[in-house]
């Protein structure tokens, strides 16, 4: 029994873990839209792995933060996947830096309409933050971010050597995912609502 892993918050991520939470394959597409070929790619995922639905012990998905065409898009295709009784599972980016030991830090990412989003924790305590691009300012300590896309000129600028929750998830899934399969599913977490998500900029 394995379990697929998708995250389209921003690039289409793909991976396959075994029952003992390692990794069979864990690759990110860049170039094409995820809704282009997020159907193709688990498929061929699977294929490789001689995978079928009804072998799966579930279907793990990054449910934000994030937009809200990049996260329906994964929590739809996981509905699918539950028609045939495959059980759903879902996490936060910013959960990530925790499970892997680190005990305070910043998570970062752009959220477009001239905006950032900031969640910063130090052991049990936690903030989250939207902040105007002509507020930015970057305070000291560690910064984590989704991936180089979940940056644009002007952070990129700011922030200096992040640690990438791509890569963590790639070399740490067995600190990671006991978490994601012994915890609550995590409902989408958007910026914004989906009204002011898709209202014109002003």
């Amino acid at each position: 029994m394995s379990y697929l892993f998708i995250d389209s918050t921003y690039e289409l991520t793909l991976g396959v873990l075994d029952d003992g939470l390692n990794w069979l394959s864990y690759e990110r597409e860049t170039g094409q839209k995820a809704s282009q070929i997020i159907q193709k790619k688990a498929f061929e995922l699977l294929s490789k792995h001689n995978l079928k639905s009804e072998n799966l012990s579930g279907i793990i998905t990054v449910n934000g933060p994030g937009f809200y065409t990049g996260l329906r898009l994964a929590e739809g295709f996981a509905d699918v996947f539950s028609f045939f009784g495959v059980k759903q599972f879902s996490m936060y980016s910013y959960e990530i830096p925790l499970w892997c030991g680190y005990s305070e830090g910043t998570w970062f990412t752009k959220a477009y309409r001239g905006e950032y989003f900031f969640y910063r924790w130090k052991n049990a305590e936690n903030s989250q933050e939207l902040m105007v691009a002509k507020d930015l300012k970057i305070s000291e300590g560690q910064y984590f971010i989704h991936s180089p896309a979940s940056l644009d000129t002007l952070s990129a600028g700011m922030i200096q050597n992040p640690i990438e929750t791509f890569e963590l998830l790639k070399t740490s899934p067995q600190k990671i995912f006991p978490h994601v399969l012994n915890g609550p599913k995590r409902e989408p977490f958007y910026f914004r609502a989906p009204e002011d998500e898709f209202k014109a900029n002003p």
